[in-house]
């Protein structure tokens, strides 16, 4: 009489292992006998293989986000040594107009203290010196021909001075318009009403369910809350972009560009120019998203930087 056994059934016997195959036809049982140290070591083998792909795996990320970070190190070192040797520029030729302007003001106050003396002099002492002879007369108009010759020469170096300092105070004023329109274009302006949910950088996408590049920052907000313009600059796109949803991108020159992404309602059109913290969209969840938030980007010559970077990591 024989036992019915199921499909697969495993016998453990001290040392032996045996794994009995029972076929569904009439064909023979068939039974595998492995020794148990051959067992521990098929499973030691197998659970090696699976913690070194495993291993394989995070590396391979690892080494990813370190080209990126890299890669994205690069980028911005370039981009503010070049920055930085503009406003330096800047810094440099303010103060230089600003010395000048010193300058120039300590002059004016300097010929218009010659010219009092000049004239006071002249009147304290040759004015009060007149006598009706004509000799005196002579020798009083031959001085005040000089002095009226100096008080020209002096005029005429104070127009200039006054022109001078006109045009260096318009110059500096040009300096301070630069420095303050570089500024305004920078994208520090903390886009929308919340907290960063998930950061930049790779991470395991909530949709797709594996691990993937995120671009940007996702603050998350209320549907409906206003987000503004990161910086003052063009909108040069404003519609639907795949998994983006409904999206903004604002080119702030310089090679930034700003991306926002999932809104409800766009406000703004392409080619129109924006103020920085001007509404532009309201947050939503159009798009491949979980939920609404604000998936916002700053690009560098086409290259996504983390944005806390420049917008920090709160409002």
């Amino acid at each position: 009489m024989f036992r019915k056994r199921k499909k697969g059934k495993t016998i453990c016997t001290g040392k032996i292992t045996s794994l009995m195959i029972v076929p569904h036809n009439s064909n023979k049982i068939k039974t595998l006998r492995v020794s148990n140290l051959h067992l521990k070591l098929i499973t030691f083998i197998a659970l090696l293989i699976v913690m070194s792909a495993a291993l394989v795996g995070y590396l391979t990320i690892i080494l990813h986000e370190n080209d990126q970070l890299k890669n994205q190190q690069y980028i911005l070192s370039s981009f503010f040594e070049e920055q930085q040797r503009a406003v330096q520029d800047n810094i440099s030729e303010i103060a230089e107009i600003k010395d000048l302007d010193i300058i120039t003001r300590e002059k004016l106050e300097e010929f218009s203290l010659q010219v009092q003396d000049l004239t006071s002099n002249y009147i304290d002492k040759e004015v009060k010196s007149l006598t009706v002879s004509r000799s005196s007369v002579s020798g009083v108009a031959t001085s005040f021909v000089g002095k009226i010759a100096e008080l020209k020469a002096l005029l005429n170096f104070l127009e200039d001075t006054d022109k001078k300092g006109d045009e260096l105070f318009s110059a500096l004023a040009e300096k301070q318009e630069e420095l303050r329109y570089y500024l305004e274009h920078l994208p520090t302006y903390w886009p929308t009403k919340g907290i960063i949910e998930s950061g930049f950088g790779n991470r395991f996408h909530p949709v797709y369910k594996k691990f993937m590049d995120h671009t940007g920052a996702d603050i998350g907000g209320k549907k409906g809350n206003p987000i503004y313009a990161a910086a003052s600059g063009k909108v040069v796109f404003a519609g639907k972009s795949g998994g983006y949803g409904y999206c903004v991108d604002i080119d702030h020159g310089n090679g930034i560009i700003t991306r926002y992404a999932h809104c409800m309602k766009i406000l703004v059109k392409k080619g129109q120019s924006v103020k920085v913290g001007e509404k532009i969209a309201l947050v939503g969840d159009t798009g491949v998203s979980t939920g609404p938030h604000l998936h916002f980007e700053i690009r560098i010559k086409d290259t996504p930087i983390d944005p806390t970077l420049f917008i920090g990591t709160e409002p």
